[in-house]
């Protein structure tokens, strides 16, 4: 994905009203909070969706898709289709960790294709760590923008990440039970498997000159054994599913012991938890196939176990690629919106 291509790019084009923004230094992190002054007088409590910018754009990017979801939440609060008491909404964004006011050595957001050799570790550390980032935001920002006594508190927090965003999304929803919704919007739950393809679409050595080709690919000082440690405990597919994937043949399926280890995970991190995942059928950069294995296994436990209690909507869009057009940022507005003026109910504060 060069510089200049922003998979938001038409959205900016909105007819939503302006809605305010303030940018707050937290953590050594600079916030901006959208919607601080649109909040109803009436709110008591307000919920937070935190807005997780592309590979190669900064949080600017994301102040589009705050305004659209903000505005149609306060429009169902004026035309009184937003539930009993309802909640205000804000909605923060940050750089992710070396992309706009954080950048250190631009090199290293690249890929492959454009002469970075350690693309594969320097993507999941980046977006893994955005999700760090995000909970320890969430530990502070009430402090920061709500100091009276009278002020409204802050009592449910979702995530909506775009691409590099996407991928941190599925982390944060894994990693904090504070995080209650989430939006995956063109990102993958299988980085290996996805890093791998890309391997071999970057005609990288350590995939072509092996027989069969990506034998050896895992493990190579391009996809290192203490990165494959950290995908096991953060990446969905990898925590999940692990050494399902073959990157030289047929998957190995499941048995019932992994099953039954797969169910209890999921109980533990995503019980009541919703999750809506936008993918564009198209999409070359991201693929759905390389998610595609791991979401078939999801959501076979997640129908067979409705104990679990999460709620997983899976939408491809057709003829859209690597992009999250205005069809996407619609759907996440309605979703997030119909999720906001149905549960009132306070989140959780463990970590």
């Amino acid at each position: 994905m060069a510089a200049t291509n922003n998979p938001l790019h038409g959205t900016e084009a909105s007819t939503d009203p302006a809605v305010s923004s303030q940018t707050f230094t937290i953590a050594g992190i600079l916030v901006t909070v959208h919607g601080l002054d649109e909040i109803p007088a009436s709110a008591s409590s307000v919920a937070c969706l935190w807005l997780l910018n592309p590979r190669l754009q900064t949080k600017e990017t994301m102040a589009p898709v705050a305004r659209h979801v903000i505005s149609t939440w306060n429009k169902r609060i004026q035309d009184g289709h937003a539930g009993k008491n309802p909640k205000g909404l804000i909605a923060a964004a940050f750089d992710q960790r070396n992309h706009g006011s954080r950048k250190v050595d631009e090199l290293h957001n690249q890929a492959w294709r454009e002469g970075n050799e350690r693309h594969a570790q320097d993507m999941f550390s980046c977006y893994h760590g955005t999700a760090t980032d995000t909970s320890q935001l969430i530990n502070h920002l009430q402090s920061y923008v709500f100091t009276t006594q009278d002020a409204p508190m802050i009592t449910q927090h979702f995530a909506l990440g775009i691409s590099l965003g996407g991928h941190a999304t599925w982390h944060c929803l894994l990693s904090d039970p504070r995080i209650t919704a989430g939006v995956v919007g063109i990102g993958c739950p299988d980085y290996t498997r996805l890093l791998t393809d890309r391997a071999r679409l970057s005609k990288r050595k350590t995939y072509t000159e092996t027989t069969p080709p990506g034998t050896d690919f895992l493990g190579s000082p391009d996809f290192p054994q203490a990165l494959q440690d950290a995908i096991a405990q953060y990446d969905p597919a990898g925590l999940l599913l692990p050494g399902i994937f073959n990157p030289v043949g047929q998957d190995k399926q499941p048995d019932q012991a992994q099953l039954h280890r797969f169910k209890k995970i999921v109980k533990e991190r995503l019980q009541g938890k919703r999750i809506l995942n936008l993918s564009g059928k198209v999409d070359k950069l991201v693929p759905y196939a390389a998610g595609e294995p791991f979401l078939k296994v999801f959501k076979h436990v997640l129908a067979e176990d409705p104990s679990l209690d999460v709620t997983f909507e899976d939408v491809l869009f057709d003829g859209v690629g690597h992009a999250f057009p205005k069809a996407m940022t619609d759907k996440a507005a309605d979703w997030l919106c119909d999720i906001l003026a149905k549960d009132d109910s306070p989140v959780s504060s463990k970590i």
